[in-house]
């Protein structure tokens, strides 16, 4: 249940021709249904209610079901890992961006949260993928 995949993630640009159109209508419908749902919000509550909402990523779900049954339920759980350690860096942007867009100019907050988000990341990497 909790064996590890073998290989380290990478990026591989030619996997994207194998991508089946059906597997891609269903990460663009999770996506547009997390979008209207969030601007629902936005118009009924307020647009911070709505942000944290486009913050949810829509096609994780679709994503690990198709992996898990297309692949394997490790390869799923790595996935899975992989967007947890992105979900971690993006709290890191946006605590950074909350706590210096008031007191510096957009562009610099915006690079220090950024930076804070790439540390937070690779930290991840390193800590859950080094052997």
């Amino acid at each position: 249940m909790f064996e590890r995949v073998d290989k380290r993630p990478r990026l591989k640009l030619e996997a994207t021709k194998d991508i089946e159109l059906r597997h891609l209508s269903y990460r663009f419908l999770a996506g547009t249904f997390t979008s209207v749902v969030a601007g629902a919000l936005s118009m009924i509550f307020n647009a911070r209610v709505g942000g944290v909402m486009l913050a949810f990523p829509a096609i994780l779900a679709a994503s690990l079901t198709l992996i898990e049954s297309e692949e394997a339920a490790a390869d799923a759980r790595e996935d899975a890992r992989g967007a947890i350690v992105g979900a971690v860096a993006l709290v890191a942007f946006a605590a950074v961006a909350a706590l210096t867009l008031t007191h510096v100019g957009g562009p610099i907050a915006l690079l220090l949260a950024a930076v804070s988000w790439a540390l937070v990341a690779l930290l991840g990497y390193v800590v859950l993928w080094s052997k």
